[in-house]
Formats: structure tokens, C-alpha cells, sequence
């Protein structure tokens, strides 16, 4: 464009940048020669100062009297202050430009000039006369005037785009998207497409894609018969025409505008025509906005790193000066540049003696010649290193210090090395101390018979060989463990209870059940203490065991009620004998006279007296025998070592067991031709007596048909086997391993102590047998005993309290 500025002033780089951009420019110093100028040259822009206006407000009338039609006014200001750009706007000007003249905002407000321009000439060349055109021309560079009256903020330019846009056609809505990968994203919007804010729209899918696949304005009449509209979107909004304008900057189009109306048709070709004319200077206004916003943001940037690295200064300084460490800098000449204040105060140097001061004047000539040395390893190796040593004060006394050297680059790249020391004595001291504690509290805990374990929330820190001999578990399965995997399942909650968090373990013993690796249940008395161990909150735990003492408590207590039983078995059976007897003998008194008399009565009365007689005897023989069972069970003789018949103590044992027997299961023999074993008749028969009343009792009551108890004596090589087995529920395989344990049961709380088989056990291994089970779950159980047999002896054993058997058997 051909462009003349009427200024006194020196806008050389304003002219420069305009002539850099292709325009010719012209200078003129005064209105009069300007106006002289303007009546002999064609002049595309007159631009004038807006404090020429602000001394007459007139004073630009007489140029636009010299210009030819259609010169365009640009203003030029020193600020955006109000009061100096109100000349300027009450004269009318076209556009301004305010100082420095930042390159982006002449070119774009040149470029604006230069459309109006064109477009005036346009009208011109085609003789346009339409009244409503030039009406929306006119519309359109108002609102470029309005988007450059709100200055470069970006979001502010893109409301005014939007809101402008949307009166300038009469739409009933408009919307800004900016395009953001395959999507426009709409964060601007007005009128009907309010609710549209913040909404995605996929570019693809609609004919918002479309126009900018094309790069082009695009008129839609009406979107239910356009197959490029989408169309879920447009009805939910309500929409049946639209226009979709590209947005571009810097020849890349970076969003959309859309207008929009409820009616088929609201918009013609004028509209679509404006709405392209205001795109091209829409996308310069944005593109300025947008770089103003760029370099706002940049300078804030710079600005906020300033300060900050300022604070961080700051900050560097306090901690330097108020840290415990002594630190300072060296060069690679051993020169002093820099220290904090505790160094300075340490040796009472200040910054002007540091930088002369040499080491052989702060400590003895072999110290700073053994620094001087560790300083050159860093130097020539560039490892950092730490050391330790002994470093005398001003007044002499020696204290422990540890020195951290490192290497770091001044400003100018040069090497230096940092120093900083720490004084460490009264911390060697007291590791000294800790060390010697702790050896003597491991040397404590390593030789104590109690098991120990140091807990520490999760995995044991340690435990002592005591521990590892009580679990009967090797080192490698201890360790990284969990206390609470030992720990009985039944007393996990109560142990974790008493161990608490680390360092808040409950106070007082209780006792606790563990696991050893076989399964057994050990009782320990525990107790728990809080304390440091390896410098962490941890919780000590003392295990004394007691599974022993409670093994031996519960033996006494089970002797004390077998000897109060076999009292009583005592005593009844005695009691029993005595008027026993009597009967007996008067069985027999009867039976001899019934003989003496047998030939004075009828001879069917005497058969019938006669088996009165049989029966009652027989009831005496089996009252005999239950006293002989008796007397067997109370025999204070229970550990002497006897030759013992297994099927009398069996046959002894069954008859006690009848009652429980009889309503579950039939009792069937199996009997074979075996040797003596050595033990205890009463121990034995206690033994069996056990194993039928488990029996019975793993057999439901009311079908004794449909069950058996099966007793079986045999022998094999030299030794008695016998066994017991029953069609019951059966054990399953998880509970067998523990099915001898002390108190350990299958029966449900009440029915049964878990000592029985506890018991059982130790009888028979007490005299040098075996017991062991097999069983099946809905198949039944078998528990077999082994016995050595007594060498030699097959003979039946002295006739005794299991073989006595009333002879009496009335005859006819």
C-alpha cells in the first residue's frame, strides 16, 4: 500500500518495518505539506498523531478533504492510555498503532488496512451499490475495530469474534472451538450453542470436519437434508442452518467459528461472504492475540524464574550460614573462595584473611599436608570422598570430624572444591556406648534357655538359638517369617493383640500356643516388651515353654481321677461280692433240695424249678464277671510289667463298653491263636476300654444293623497285633498328623478333653508298642496296635480276676 505519515516525530523504525513489509512509505513533517501531497498522489493510508488531534480537534479535516475517496485513517500514540487514544477514536480513524510498535501488531493492522482497502476498491471497480453489502462491509470492519479495541488478550479477542460474528448474521447462536487433535473442543460460545460449552466434537463426523478438511467457509441451508451434518447433534440443539467458518494463523487453520439458527435457510451467500471476509482478518487478530499471549506468558516465566532463583539464593544463604557444618570452597590451587559463617567463626577468620589464609595455619603442618593430598585424589579423580579425622580447635582441644569432599563448576566452568564437615564426637561416643550395649544384650539374649524373638511389625528382625530349638525349626524357615505363623490358629488374634504396633506391645504374660515343625501344639508363657532394637522401635518377646509342665499337670490330674476311679470299682465290686456270695450259695442249697424233692412233685413243676434255677444262676455269673472287669480296672499295680492275654482285657473291655456299643454297631471277633504281651492288665483293658468308646461314638445311634466294630487279634513274626476298626464318619487326612496330640479332638465342645488318644499312646509306647491310624472320611477308621510278644509264652496266664466264672450249672 502507498502510505503517508504526517509526523515531526522519529518513527525510522515504524518506517522501516512498514517498508520491510512491502509498502511504500512517505514522511512528511506538517499538514500543509501533507495536504500538498494528498492533492497531487493517490494514498492508500494517511497516518496522523494522536497528539496533532490532541491540539485541534479539526486539524485533520482539510487532508480528508485532499485525499481521494476511500483513504484510510491510521492513528499513532505513545500509550493506550484513554485520555491520549480519545482524539484518535472521536476523529474517527480506521486503525491505530500505539508505541513501541511491536512488528506482529503492524503487520496485522496493516493487513486489516489493506483488506478494507481492497475491498473498497472492489466496490468501486464493480460498481457495487447495494445498500445491504455495503452495510455488512461496513459491519465487518467495525468489528475488526471492536476485536482491536480489546487489546491482545486471547480469550477476550475469541468472545468478541464469537459475539460479533453471531450479530453481524442475526444468528440465534455462535460458537469458537479450537481444534485439538481429531477433535474441536468449544470453549466460547453464545445465544442457542450456550449449552455447547466445554463439548468435544469429533471433526470427522460433522460438517465442522468437512470445512476444515476443506479449509473453506461451508453454508448449510438446511442440516436434515445435508449428509455432511451431524445430525444427533444438530437436533439435539435444535439446529437447521449453519455456517462453519475456518479459522487460521500463520496459514494453519487452529479453530472454527460456527453460526447457527433454528430456521431452514436463515442465512444467504452475503452472509456466507462476510463471515469469509472476517475469517481472514478474525485469524490475523487471533494469531496477534495468541503470540501476545505467547510472550506475556514467556516473560512471566522468566520473571517467576527470577524470583524464585532469588528466593532460592536466599534460602541457600540461611541454610549454609545456620547449618552445624563447616563448609567452604577451594580452588584447584588450594585457595579459599568461599565459606559460611560457622567456618569463619570456627577458626575466627573473615572473608578477607579467608581467601589468604593458608591450612598450615588453621592445623599442624602433617594434617594440612594430608588434606592437602586427599584434596588432590578428588581433584584428579573426580570421585567424591569422605573421611574422617581429628581436627583441633583455636584453643587446641581435638573433636571428631567426618569431611565430604566434591567436586563443583563456578560461573566460568572452572573446577572447585567443596568441603563439608560435620563434628561426629559426641556420636562416636555414643555409638561406642551402643555398640557395647547391644553386644551385651545379644550376648544376653544369644545364651538365655528362653526362646526370644524381636518382632517389628512384620518379618522377625531376630531370634535366639533357644527359639529355634522350642520351635524344633532350622534358621533358614525362621528367618523373614512372621511370629504369627507359629502361633496356634486359635491364638493368632490374642498374639497379635499383645504385640500391637512396634513399640506399643502390651504389658503382663499370658499364655500362647505355637506350632512346631511337626505339628505339635506347644504352651509357652509369653510376654512382651517394648523397646529400641538396631536403632528402630521393636517389641521383644520372652517364650518360656510350658508344654511339658502342662503335659505332666494334666497326667497328675488324669492319675488322680483313674486312682479315684479304681477306688470306686474297688469298693463297688467288693460290695457286689458279698451278698453275691450269698446268692450263690443259695442257688446251690436250692438246687440240692430241689433234687431231694424232685420225685414228691409233678415232673413239669421240677423242669420249670430247674430253669429257674439255670437262669438265675447264669445272672450270678455275669455279675462275677463285671466284678472281675472291675477289680482289673482298679489294680494299684498298674505300671508292674505281667504277661498279659490281649482277648481277656478285649473281652473285659467290650463287656464295659456293652451299653455304648449295643444301640450304634454289632461287635464282631476276629480271633486268632497269639502269644502273650508284657504290660498291664488295667492299663491295657484302659487302653481298649478308649478305642470302642471312640468307636461307638463316630457311629450314629439307632442303625446298629448297618455298622460293625470289627476287634481282630493276630500275630506277625514276634509280635501281637490288634486292631480296632469301625464303619464310622471317618478323620480326614489334615486332622490324622494330630490326632494323638494332648487335647486335641474331633467331637464337638463338650463331648470330648483331646487326652484319650494323648493317653492311649503313652500307655502303649510306655510298654514298648506301637499305636498308629489308617482311616478313610465315609469309610471308617482303624487304629492298630502293635505289642512284642512275651518269647515262649502261649500258655494262658494265672487264673485271675478276668477268668473267674461262677461253676455252678444246676442239673436236672
Amino acid at each position: 500500500m502507498r502510505i503517508l505519515l504526517v509526523t515531526s516525530g522519529a518513527y525510522a523504525e515504524l518506517v522501516g518495518e512498514m517498508t520491510r513489509l512491502g509498502h511504500h512509505v512517505r514522511v512528511e513533517p506538517d499538514r500543509l505539506a501533507a495536504a500538498r501531497r494528498l492533492s497531487t498522489e493517490d494514498v492508500d493510508v494517511l497516518g496522523v498523531e494522536a497528539s496533532q488531534l490532541l491540539r485541534d480537534e479539526q486539524w485533520l479535516e482539510p487532508l480528508r478533504t485532499s485525499a481521494s475517496p476511500g483513504v484510510l485513517i491510521l492513528g499513532l500514540a505513545p500509550t493506550l492510555d484513554d485520555a491520549v487514544l480519545a482524539p484518535l477514536l472521536t476523529a474517527g480513524v480506521d486503525e491505530f498503532l500505539v508505541a513501541p510498535f511491536p512488528p506482529v501488531e503492524v503487520r496485522g493492522r496493516l493487513a486489516l488496512l489493506a483488506h478494507r482497502r481492497a475491498a473498497f476498491a472492489r466496490q468501486q471497480a464493480l460498481g457495487l451499490s447495494s445498500r445491504n453489502e455495503l452495510s455488512r462491509l461496513a459491519d465487518v470492519i467495525q468489528i475488526q475495530s471492536d476485536i482491536l479495541g480489546v487489546g491482545l488478550d486471547l480469550h477476550r479477542v475469541t468472545e468478541r469474534i464469537c459475539e460479533q460474528a453471531r450479530a453481524l448474521c442475526g444468528a440465534e447462536g455462535s460458537a469458537v472451538g479450537r481444534l485439538e487433535g481429531d477433535a474441536v473442543n468449544y470453549h466460547v460460545t453464545f445465544g442457542s450453542m450456550a449449552p455447547f460449552r466445554g463439548t468435544r466434537l469429533l471433526a470427522n463426523k460433522s460438517l465442522t470436519g468437512f470445512s476444515l478438511l476443506q479449509s473453506e467457509v461451508t453454508l448449510c441451508g438446511d442440516t436434515e437434508t445435508d449428509a455432511r451434518v451431524d445430525r444427533e447433534t444438530t437436533r439435539r440443539l435444535g439446529i437447521r442452518s449453519m455456517i462453519t467458518v475456518p479459522l487460521k494463523a500463520g496459514g494453519r487453520v487452529g479453530g472454527v467459528l460456527n453460526i447457527v439458527s433454528s430456521r431452514p435457510h436463515a442465512f444467504g451467500e452475503q452472509s456466507r461472504r462476510a463471515l469469509e471476509l472476517l475469517a481472514v482478518m478474525l485469524g490475523s487478530a487471533m494469531a496477534n492475540a495468541a503470540e501476545y499471549e505467547a510472550k506475556q506468558k514467556l516473560v512471566a516465566e522468566h520473571s517467576a524464574a527470577l524470583s524464585a532463583l532469588q528466593d532460592t539464593l536466599r534460602m541457600f544463604t540461611s541454610f549454609m550460614d545456620n547449618s552445624p557444618a563447616l563448609a567452604f570452597v577451594k580452588d584447584a590451587e588450594g585457595r579459599r573462595v568461599w565459606a559460611n559463617e560457622p567456618y569463619r567463626r570456627f577458626y575466627g577468620l573473615d572473608m578477607e584473611a579467608l581467601h589468604h589464609v593458608r591450612d598450615e595455619e588453621l592445623m599442624p603442618p602433617a594434617m594440612a599436608q594430608r588434606m592437602r593430598q586427599q584434596d588432590l585424589e578428588v581433584l584428579q579423580t573426580g570421585r567424591s570422598s569422605v573421611t574422617e579425622a581429628m581436627i583441633p580447635g583455636r584453643d587446641g582441644t581435638e573433636s571428631h570430624w567426618i569431611t565430604y569432599r566434591f567436586l563443583l563448576k563456578d560461573n566460568e566452568g572452572q573446577t572447585m572444591l567443596a568441603h563439608a564437615a560435620l563434628d561426629i564426637t559426641e556420636h562416636t561416643r555414643a555409638e561406642v556406648a551402643l555398640r557395647n550395649s547391644e553386644e551385651s544384650f545379644r550376648s544376653l539374649i544369644e545364651r538365655s534357655p528362653e526362646a526370644i524373638f524381636v518382632h517389628r511389625g512384620g518379618p522377625l528382625v531376630y531370634v535366639n538359638p533357644s527359639a529355634l530349638v522350642f520351635l524344633k525349626q532350622p534358621a533358614s524357615r525362621v528367618e523373614g517369617a512372621s511370629l504369627l505363623d507359629f502361633v496356634h490358629p486359635e491364638d493368632r488374634a490374642l498374639a497379635q493383640a499383645m504385640l500391637g504396633p512396634p513399640g506399643r506391645a502390651l504389658a503382663g504374660a499370658r499364655e500362647l500356643r505355637f506350632l512346631s515343625a511337626n505339628g505339635r501344639v506347644l504352651t509357652a508363657e509369653v510376654s512382651c516388651l517394648s523397646l529400641s532394637f538396631l536403632g528402630q522401635p521393636a517389641t521383644v518377646i520372652s517364650a518360656r515353654d510350658l508344654t511339658e509342665r502342662r503335659q505332666m499337670q494334666t497326667r497328675l490330674v488324669l492319675s488322680d481321677r483313674l486312682v479315684a476311679m479304681g477306688t470306686l470299682a474297688a469298693g463297688v465290686a467288693h460290695e457286689i461280692n458279698n451278698p453275691l456270695a450269698f446268692v450263690v450259695s443259695n442257688l446251690s442249697f436250692m438246687a440240692s433240695e430241689l433234687q431231694a424233692v424232685a420225685r414228691e412233685l409233678p415232673p413239669g413243676r421240677v423242669a420249670e424249678l430247674e430253669e429257674v434255677l439255670r437262669e438265675a444262676s447264669m445272672g450270678t455269673t455275669r455279675m462275677r464277671q463285671i466284678v472281675g472287669d472291675l477289680k482289673m480296672l482298679s489294680r494299684a499295680d498298674d505300671e508292674a510289667r505281667t504277661p498279659v492275654n490281649l482277648q481277656h482285657v478285649i473281652e473285659s473291655a467290650l463287656t464295659i463298653a456293652r451299653a455304648e456299643l449295643r444301640p450304634r454297631a454289632r461287635v464282631v471277633r476276629d480271633y486268632a491263636d497269639v502269644a502273650l504281651v508284657e504290660g498291664s492288665e488295667g492299663r491295657f483293658a484302659q487302653v481298649f476300654l478308649n478305642l470302642f468308646i471312640n468307636a461307638a461314638q463316630a457311629i450314629p445311634m439307632g442303625q446298629p444293623e448297618s455298622h460293625e466294630i470289627r476287634v481282630t487279634l493276630r500275630a506277625a513274626a514276634e509280635h501281637v497285633i490288634a486292631e480296632v476298626k469301625d464303619t464310622g464318619a471317618g478323620i480326614p487326612s489334615e486332622l490324622r498328623a494330630r490326632i494323638f496330640d494332648p487335647f486335641f479332638t474331633t467331637k464337638p465342645v463338650g463331648e470330648g478333653t483331646g487326652l484319650g488318644l494323648f493317653v492311649c499312646q503313652g500307655i502303649v509306647t510306655r510298654f514298648g508298642g506301637e499305636i498308629s491310624v489308617d482311616s478313610e472320611v465315609g469309610h471308617g477308621t482303624t487304629f492298630r496296635l502293635i505289642f512284642p510278644a512275651v518269647k515262649g509264652a502261649r500258655e494262658q496266664p494265672p487264673q485271675s480276676a478276668l477268668s473267674e466264672r461262677p461253676s455252678f450249672v444246676p442239673s436236672a
